[in-house]
């Protein structure tokens, strides 16, 4: 019996509405409707100082975290890589907007996009995680490539360095993507400043 032919080849890119050259609605359309499952209610291409980001999200029933308020960027490219480039623009929309970052794409990232989507705790979601049942958390460590190599673990935290030293001891501004909230962990967890008894924070 003939295996069921794969979503790709049923419906090749070209005949998708919303798919195409310079055509990012379908993904943005699949992004939103994943963060509505996800308990958000999420609009597409708002406009941030006169510059379009591609989905906006705020939770419904806010548990008060930071991830409470998200921006996203969709990237529906069949081949071309993303570049450092694109993740700095999604970070500095979504640090204006106080709003954590998220880059969702169908391509691939180059080395550099990677390791600042890591440092600076973009939540990188492909195709198969709008699946998901729940918003994915921040990928903060890579895996190693070597076998039965054990040397030091470092998280995007522990190896991403130091604000500048003028800054770096300024206890009421520490790292955050919202105001009120401190990073709770070497992984890539927050808690509320005041709240210095409790462990909780992003998901």
């Amino acid at each position: 019996m003939e295996s069921p032919m794969s979503n790709k080849e049923k419906f090749p890119r070209e005949e998708i509405e919303g798919r195409g050259n310079g055509d990012g609605r379908w993904l943005e359309y699949q992004l939103q409707r994943a963060f509505q499952r996800w308990g958000y209610s999420a609009e597409m291409r708002e406009t941030v100082y006169n510059l379009e980001v591609d989905v906006v999200a705020r939770r419904n029933k806010e548990p008060r975290e930071p991830s409470d308020w998200l921006l996203a960027e969709c990237k529906d490219w069949e081949s071309r890589p993303i570049t450092a480039d694109v993740v700095y623009r999604l970070c500095m929309l979504a640090f204006t907007c106080r709003a954590m970052p998220v880059l969702c794409h169908t391509t691939s990232l180059t080395e550099e996009a990677r390791r600042i989507a890591r440092n600076w705790e973009v939540r990188v979601l492909t195709l198969s995680d709008l699946h998901r049942g729940a918003l994915p958390a921040p990928s903060v460590s890579a895996p190693t490539h070597d076998l039965f190599d054990y040397p030091a673990q470092h998280t995007a935290r522990e190896g991403r360095g130091t604000l500048p030293l003028m800054f770096h001891f300024n206890t009421e501004n520490p790292f955050s993507y919202v105001p009120g909230f401190e990073p709770a962990d070497r992984m890539h967890r927050y808690r509320p400043i005041e709240d210095e008894a409790t462990d909780g924070g992003d998901e």
